[in-house]
């Protein structure tokens, strides 16, 4: 037909354009290929084809020659391929274990999770029978609800064992599972589907997820009772000055230096400055750097690459990395060795860190509060500790009062502590005598707020009515106000130990011991009992 003259009523209306713009353009191309159009067969039935040409010169003129061929059957298996492996990718995705078999029990599907669930891969399956993996009870509910189902409809008969059912892994290993198994016919050939899911697994899944639930309602109730702001008990000058101070510097995104004895609620200041900042709803995360050692703190602060030591079987994220958008509060600051120190001044100055072992240079967001119970400056004398990160900790310093300078909070921190352990206790503790008041005033409190908690508590336990007391079974000496000690650093220190380590009777570990008074790891007590050369009276030195 001559390119003007193109018969059109095998197409469609909608395709006829797409037709006459090809064959015009064809005198100028020679040959060609259409896209796929639609086209009628003589018996009405739309089919997809494509169409190739080429002119040729006749008689009468120039022609232009057309084939059409049938590509229905091309463009359904093509389609069928797409939908297979959509089907397969959604199988794949499913938590439970899907099988297919045939009525021979040959595995033509076995999806990822049943991989997992049978510990082998499906390559290793398909095409050979599911028997190894069938105990007796399984094989006998495939064999009821599926195999002799008879001439039943496929998927007419469905079967749910919801347990008392065993499969067999491929390593041998026996398991319960719930099931369900159904027939289907897939290209004219009749499949059984079986799905399936490890009951153990879900049991654990199960108490795992029960677990988490009871954390959560265990740290809110933790944080609603530890952590609110009434906490800090007390309207002395010492801890107002203090609470002012917090007010003012949490809301800013400024590193803070806590500096206080062990016991005054350094950790306390810390979530309270957390939670006034903008930082709120994300991670506060602690490390206390006493309690680490020397050569385990650069890998807990900044993570560490698989390999990168003995035993690193696997990449770990750091306190840094961890707190990324938060808050990281670094607790007895003090202790950290030079080498991690110039690490902290990194991530303090650019907000960059190396996980040990690593390459890669990693970024991270974190407000710092530190705290110590030393002078640091007397270190950075020594050497110990680098100027310049002191200098960029010490941004905003808050002194915390030791409670021997706040004797006025006294009676109300105690009776506060005294409402916590009634509740806690069952008991139905009203108050203190006027005689135990006087001991809790007059006494220095070494150990501080928590030193002060723990009389109480203990007191509370002892107590046989309303009004609890405190006597000299729990070693509280009326002692004369003192002047504060002076002397160097380390004669402070020594003397501050010792006295604790006296009041304990020389107990170094347990909740009632001097490590805890302190707020010290026992090893961390130990080492600086060592370094001051402080021995128990009568011990001989090693």
């Amino acid at each position: 037909m001559s390119p003007g003259a193109c018969t059109m009523s095998g197409y469609p209306r909608d395709e006829r354009p797409t037709l006459v713009a090809f064959v015009r353009s064809v005198p100028d191309q020679g040959r060609g290929r259409t896209n796929e159009l639609a086209c009628l067969t003589w018996t009405g039935q739309t089919i997809r084809s494509d169409t190739s040409t080429s002119n040729i010169e006749t008689e009468v003129g120039p022609c232009v020659v057309a084939m059409t061929r049938d590509i229905s059957e091309r463009k359904r298996a093509q389609e069928l391929r797409e939908e297979e492996e959509r089907l397969a990718s959604i199988l794949d995705s499913a938590m439970d274990a899907i099988i297919t078999v045939d009525e021979n029990r040959r595995v033509s599907l076995f999806n990822k999770s049943a991989e997992q669930v049978f510990r082998c891969s499906a390559l290793s399956v398909v095409g050979k029978s599911l028997e190894p993996f069938l105990s007796e009870q399984s094989r006998e509910f495939l064999d009821d609800q599926v195999m002799n189902a008879g001439e039943q409809p496929p998927g007419a008969r469905q079967g749910w064992a919801p347990k008392g059912l065993t499969f067999r892994r491929a390593d041998g290993e026996e398991f319960p599972a719930e099931a369900t198994a159904s027939g289907i016919v897939a290209r004219g050939r009749r499949l059984y589907t079986l799905i399936l899911r490890d009951v153990n697994e879900k049991e654990r899944a199960e108490r795992r997820l029960q677990q988490l639930q009871r954390e959560k309602v265990y740290l809110q109730e933790e944080i609603q009772t530890e952590y609110n702001a009434d906490e800090f008990v007390g309207n002395s000058p010492a801890i107002s000055r203090v609470l002012e101070q917090v007010a003012l510097v949490g809301p800013t995104d400024s590193g803070v230096l806590l500096v206080g004895e062990t016991g005054t609620g350094k950790e306390l200041l810390a979530n309270a400055i957390h939670r006034a900042s903008t930082r709120r709803d994300r991670l506060l995360v602690k490390v206390n750097c006493a309690a680490l050692p020397g050569g385990l703190i650069e890998s807990e602060l900044f993570g560490y690459e698989k390999g990168a030591f003995t035993g690193a079987d696997s990449r770990k994220k750091g306190r840094f990395e961890l707190a990324d958008g938060g808050t990281i509060f670094l607790d007895e600051i003090g202790e950290l060795s030079l080498e991690a120190q110039a690490k902290l001044l990194r991530v303090l100055q650019e907000g960059e860190f190396v996980r040990l072992g690593g390459t890669r240079t990693l970024t991270t967001d974190v407000r710092v509060i530190a705290a110590t119970n030393a002078q640091l400056s007397d270190a950075v004398k020594s050497g110990t500790f680098r100027s310049d990160l002191y200098y960029r900790l010490s941004v905003f310093p808050v002194k915390v009062p030791a409670l021997r300078d706040r004797k006025g909070d006294i009676p109300a921190l105690a009776r506060h502590f005294l409402r916590k352990y009634s509740r806690k206790l069952g008991k139905p503790l009203q108050d203190f005598s006027p005689l135990s008041l006087t001991r809790l005033t007059q006494y220095s409190w070494p150990g501080n707020v928590r030193e002060l908690q723990n009389v109480v508590e203990r007191a509370a336990i002892l107590s046989r009515g309303p009004i609890a007391e405190v006597d000299d079974s729990l070693d509280l000496r009326l002692e004369p106000e003192t002047p504060p000690l002076l002397g160097t650093l380390q004669e402070v220190e020594s003397a501050h130990i010792r006295r604790v380590l006296e009041q304990t009777h020389w107990v170094v570990e347990g909740e009632r011991g001097a490590a805890a008074i302190l707020d010290l790891h026992p090893n961390t007590l130990r080492y600086r009992m060592r370094k001051l050369n402080i021995r128990r009276p009568g011990q001989m030195p090693r």
